[in-house]
């Protein structure tokens, strides 16, 4: 599929706040800012957490001034801390950059064997679950091992996220069990979208997350809903992004295979 045949079939519109709308047609996903413009640091945010959850019960971001990792699951929304410990944040809480869907998968996917996080796009192509369409995604299961990182809250002036990173806080969880939730968006999104699996996790307790950075999972059940809408939120500093990131991207991905 050609990038224009890619954009033709996924409804993409780009809103500021006084032109987004009620209602929420199945399989839309709803996005506040772009990673563009955080990975040039625009940290500021401008849709509460509260007004998040009007647009969906699953899916992923950050907090205000890149304060930990923002987790959407069932409805409620849990903020990972440095250490990785999860915490409650308020309604009123504002995110520069958060993705959500209100989530309506097609019939699970039993994964009855160990499977290495690079191999999973493969898995679900093999037994014909995943297209080139964005996928909201999760998976409920035991964990080998997960590395899960966040990070700490910026200040003014603001430093690029691949700054910001470089002093990410890593855990590893071994045996655990838990849920990962979020998206993967093909190439032609480069600049809205982060390209590939972007994924955030929560053991069952509700105790400990972040975001993904590797994994192997032993067991468990994959659901996903495929896109058909996606509706960006762009705020008032925020420009209609551009192409041209994936080397910012390219930048984030080594520090993190790095630290």
């Amino acid at each position: 599929m050609s990038e224009l045949e890619f954009l033709g079939a996924l409804h993409v519109e780009l809103l500021r706040r006084s032109e987004l709308r009620p209602e929420h047609p199945a399989h839309e996903l709803f996005q506040a800012s772009t990673v563009q413009a955080l990975l040039a640091g625009a940290y500021d945010g401008d849709v509460t957490l509260e007004r998040l959850l009007e647009h969906g019960d699953l899916g992923l971001g950050t907090l205000n001034g890149l304060d930990g990792e923002l987790i959407v699951l069932d409805g409620e929304v849990w903020k990972a801390e440095l250490d990785c410990t999860l915490t409650r944040p308020p309604p009123s809480a504002r995110t520069p950059y958060a993705v959500v869907a209100e989530f309506s998968p097609g019939p699970p996917a039993e994964l009855s064997q160990r499977l290495a996080g690079e191999d999973l796009e493969g898995w679900l192509r093999s037994i014909g679950r995943i297209t080139d369409r964005p996928d909201a995604i999760r998976i409920d299961g035991r964990f080998e091992s997960i590395h899960i990182r966040s990070v700490p809250k910026q200040h003014k002036p603001y430093p690029s996220l691949a700054e910001a990173i470089a002093h990410q806080h890593i855990v590893e969880l071994e045996d655990v069990a838990g849920t990962m939730v979020g998206f993967r968006f093909a190439d032609p999104l480069d600049g809205i979208e982060m390209t590939g699996f972007h994924l955030h996790f929560a053991t069952d307790d509700r105790k400990r997350g972040g975001h993904v950075l590797s994994y192997t999972v032993l067991e468990g059940m994959v659901l996903i809903d495929e896109a058909t809408d996606l509706h960006v939120e762009l705020p008032p500093a925020v420009a209609a992004p551009l192409h041209g990131t994936a080397l910012d991207q390219h930048e984030i991905s080594r520090l993190e295979t790095d630290s």
